[in-house]
């Protein structure tokens, strides 16, 4: 069964949730929010576990990816997604960046299939937003013809 997508991410300051230019759509820093509300909280490597660090990476991938489809109509109007960066706020010394950024990335596979595989950047970082424990963003490629 797939995760169903959440609604339309809300902007928490002033900025839109993604821009488009031609058939290329990037998308704002999402955070794991639901319904506006941050769901995790808390340093990975502290407060954070790996397992919720996941969870957090995959509820913000969803959230790109929703900004994505803001501008591309729906998952048919997606060619591909081309770059991902996974921010983490990590305490000093946390090593398993990569291991929160497979989270999202499965995410986007469990609704793009192969189309969701990027390259893809898993950043450690000392804080983020509202203390949240992760970051998304998204570069994708709309197919032509996309709305």
């Amino acid at each position: 069964m797939v995760t169903p997508l959440p609604a339309p991410p809300r902007p928490q300051g002033r900025y839109v949730p993604a821009s488009r230019a031609g058939d290329l759509v990037t998308t704002a820093g999402m955070t794991p929010r639901v319904d506006g509300t941050l769901v995790v909280t808390g340093q990975v490597g502290g407060a954070v576990d790996l397992d919720r660090a996941r969870e957090g990476a995959a509820i913000a991938a969803r959230n790109a990816l929703v900004a994505v489809l803001s501008q591309a109509g729906d998952l048919d109007g997606v060619a591909g997604l081309l770059r991902m960066t996974v921010y983490v706020n990590a305490v000093p010394g946390y090593t398993e960046h990569s291991a929160v950024a497979d989270a999202a990335t499965d995410a986007l596979v469990e609704h793009l299939g192969e189309r969701g595989l990027c390259a893809r950047s898993a950043v450690g970082v000392a804080s983020l937003p509202g203390d949240a424990p992760v970051e998304v963003e998204l570069t994708a490629l709309l197919r032509a013809g996309a709305p």
